[in-house]
This record gives structure tokens, C-alpha cells and sequence, in this order.
């Protein structure tokens, strides 16, 4: 589960922004609002929480930096080579944040450890990397698992490994560590078990949805092919909101380069039929709906509208969450969907009976219609705006002297909480 984020000097964030998930006295009362964690440094967690703000204001740059973050652990070892550039992105408006490097940072509990672990990285190298942990046990503090620093005078890494709690080729995995790699990245890639429960989490447990309306049809495809039972899942899913699809019908088939058409040339096609062989893909996806007179009518999927594929390509990742207590990131979840279609996607997190294994939601949106007292606790919301020099700034609602979110809507179209866009009239000639 986590419990913050931190970023900074990365897009549109210069000053380190921290989003917390951590729950308040008044949240951790509420059973669909927040779950207890078992861990006394943080022990009540959200289930959920959404950040609004206006066009360009960071939302995004908060998920690429969830997602960068995740995705350079699990590859920065074996996805790059030696001098290749890091392709990381700092605050690009202030000539002093061009010289830093970026910095991400997660602290998050898994089996029972809180780990807090982050790097600093600019495009040629590492600058610090550091892991700790805190195991909810009895006279167990804090530790220090590793820590990493480059020093440029010397123009080598200064290094601490854990003599204790760090065991295994601790050497050998800090000679085969890259300047551009991770040390967490390069120990799991020469068989560490020591660090193996904390990159599973970031493997395995984060999971972030940069663009909805483009999520690939093929993993719900394969979800309602694995089971009668997954299949019924992804149904009542559909119908929960309306969609009165009554069945699917799924043919799957391995890549064949015969299909790319003649235009690609002879090395294009043979760098894509290496990495397409094997791999399964979807030759087609139909959708049943009721004729008049009973029967079951196909249409090809493509037929559907925009949110109900929407909704079909989100229903497999989204019960595999649920099923499984990760933590899902998605940005702009309303698009193309019905604000019904919203809550109801975003209830699911809230309901302990449904998601029984504590998976948590954060989403991005513009729409405010979710924010009811019924609905959403002033915890889970936060805003997001860019100050005067175009900086974006994270701030939760709970900092503003609100009773509820019951006027949150339109106190917040109003612009009492900042986080909207500043319209000006448009003049033409």
C-alpha cells in the first residue's frame, strides 16, 4: 500500500511535492473512506483519492512521475547500456533546477515492512539512491538498508550497505552497478532476495493508467478468457453502469508476419517480428447485445461506443486490483465516461466487501461531481495549481477550513480553493 509520493524537479514541479495517502482522525473512522495499515508510523491509509486542477497545472506530471518512477526500478539495469542517456525531464523554467538532478521517493508497506526508498537522477547518471525500512515489530526502529552518493571531486560513489540486514554478492552487485542504473535495479537483476519483497511491490503492486481511452483491449480479452467466473465478473462490471453487452466472444492467435503491410521496410518488419514472436495477439474481440426477438446479436467491439470501451478495456486491470491489493494510479479517469460511470468505478474501492484486500485508487480529474459528503471524505481530495513562476504546487483539501466536501463542487468552481483555470476573453483581431 502506499502511503506518499514525493517528486521533485521533474516537469512542471520544481520544490519537492509531496501526495500522502495517509488518513486523518476523522477519515480513519470512516470503514469505505480508509483501512488500517498495522503499522503504528502510518496507521490508517486512504482507499482512494483524486486530484483536480485545471489544464497544464500538473496532474499529469504527477502520474509520469509515478509512472518514471516504477518503470526506471524495474528496467534502468537491464534496459539501457553503459553512457546511454536517462530520459528524464527536469523544471525546465529556472536556469538553477536545469543543473539538479530529479528526485522521486515512495514510502510504502508491504508484507508488514514500511520501506522508504528514492533516487536522485539527471540524464547521465545517479546522484543518490537510498533505501530504509521499518518492520512493525517490537523494538524494531529504523534502518538503513543502503545508501549511494556520487561524489563529483572524487568522481566515484560514495557507498553504505547494511552489514547486518543486507546479506548476499554485496560487493559484485555494487562493481556491476551503472552510473545511469539503479543499485536496487542491478542487485534484483543478479538474483538479490534481499531486496526482492520491495521490487515486487514496485513491479507487481504500482500500477499506473496514463491514458484510459488508450488502454489496450487485449488484458480484459485474456481476463474473460481465463475463467467462466472472470468472464461474469467483467459483465456485471458492464452492467453495474448500464452497458447491457450480454457476452463476448474472444479468438486469440499468435503474431503473423505476413500481416504488416508491404510499405514497411524489410528491416522494420524484421525488428517487429522479433519482438512480436510468441506473443499472443487479439484477432478478435465481438460483443453480444439482445435483438427484439431474444436473440443474441454480434457486433465487432469497434462498433461499441468510445465509453463503453472505454469501460471494457478498464473492467480487467481494474478487478485484477481489486483482487489483488495494488495500488492503481490513472490520470483523467472521467474521459469518455458518464459521471455515474465515474462513481461507480471509483466506489468499488470503497466498498470493504468488494475490495477486501485493500487495493487503493488515486485518479486525476476534472470531474467535481464525485465530490458529495456521501461520497468522498475532504482527505481524498487534493488541488493542484502552478504559482506565478509556473511551478506546480500540491495541497491537500483538509488544509483549507472546510466542515465537509458538500460544497466542494461549487466552492471550487468559484475558485475559493485556487486550482482553477484563469480565463480571459478571447479578442479576435
Amino acid at each position: 500500500m502506499l502511503i506518499s509520493f514525493s517528486v521533485q524537479n521533474y516537469r512542471s514541479f520544481a520544490s519537492r511535492q509531496t501526495f500522502s495517502m495517509v488518513a486523518g482522525a476523522s477519515a480513519k473512522k470512516k470503514e469505505r473512506v480508509s483501512f488500517p495499515s498495522n503499522n503504528s508510523i502510518a496507521p490508517d491509509i486512504l482507499r482512494s483519492a483524486c486530484l483536480f486542477g485545471p489544464n497544464a497545472a500538473g496532474k499529469s506530471s504527477l502520474v509520469k512521475a509515478l509512472g518514471f518512477y516504477s518503470d526506471f526500478v524495474v528496467s534502468s539495469a537491464k534496459g539501457s547500456q553503459e553512457g546511454e542517456k536517462i530520459d528524464v525531464t527536469p523544471f525546465k523554467l529556472d536556469k538553477h533546477w536545469l543543473s539538479q538532478p530529479s528526485e522521486f521517493e515512495a514510502i510504502f508497506i508491504h508484507d508488514g515492512v514500511l520501506y522508504q526508498y528514492g533516487f536522485a537522477v539527471d540524464s547521465e547518471r545517479i546522484w543518490e539512491e537510498w533505501l530504509f525500512s521499518n518492520p512493525n515489530a517490537p523494538g524494531k526502529n529504523k534502518r538503513t538498508l543502503f545508501q549511494r552518493e556520487f561524489d563529483p571531486d572524487a568522481n566515484t560513489y560514495v557507498w553504505y550497505t547494511n552489514p547486518t540486514h543486507v546479506r548476499g554478492e554485496k560487493e559484485l552487485w555494487k562493481k556491476s552497478t551503472r552510473d545511469n542504473a539503479l543499485f536496487l535495479s542491478t542487485a534484483i537483476s543478479l538474483k538479490s532476495e534481499t531486496f526482492r519483497t520491495l521490487f515486487d511491490w514496485i513491479q507487481q503492486h504500482l500500477r499506473v493508467i496514463d491514458a484510459p481511452e488508450m488502454m489496450p483491449k487485449i488484458f480484459t480479452a485474456k481476463y474473460c478468457e481465463d475463467s467462466r467466473d472472470t468472464k461474469k465478473k467483467v459483465l456485471d462490471l458492464l452492467h453495474s453502469v448500464d452497458i447491457q453487452i450480454q457476452d463476448f466472444d474472444v479468438d486469440f492467435g499468435e503474431f503473423d508476419p505476413k500481416s504488416l503491410p508491404d510499405i514497411i521496410s524489410s528491416v522494420m518488419r524484421e525488428k517487429i517480428t522479433n519482438e512480436m514472436k510468441g506473443k499472443l495477439i487479439l484477432n478478435r474481440l465481438s460483443s453480444y447485445h439482445e435483438g427484439a426477438d431474444g436473440e443474441l446479436v454480434a457486433f465487432d467491439m469497434e462498433e461499441e461506443s468510445d465509453g463503453t470501451q472505454v469501460l471494457f478495456n478498464l473492467a480487467g486491470p481494474w478487478l485484477d486490483v481489486l483482487e489483488n491489493g495494488y495500488t492503481l494510479i490513472v490520470d483523467e479517469l472521467h474521459n469518455s465516461l458518464h459521471p455515474h460511470a465515474l462513481k461507480a468505478l471509483v466506489n468499488l474501492f470503497h466498498d470493504p466487501k468488494i475490495n477486501k484486500n485493500n487495493a487503493q485508487l488515486i485518479f486525476t480529474s476534472h470531474e467535481t461531481s464525485v465530490m458529495t459528503k456521501e461520497f468522498m471524505h475532504q482527505d481524498q481530495v487534493w488541488l493542484i495549481e502552478k504559482n506565478n513562476a509556473e511551478q506546480s504546487k500540491l495541497r491537500p483539501l483538509s488544509d483549507y477550513k472546510v466542515r465537509d466536501v458538500a460544497g466542494f463542487q461549487k466552492a471550487y468552481l468559484n475558485g475559493r480553493f485556487g486550482a482553477v483555470p484563469k480565463l480571459k476573453e478571447f479578442v479576435d483581431g
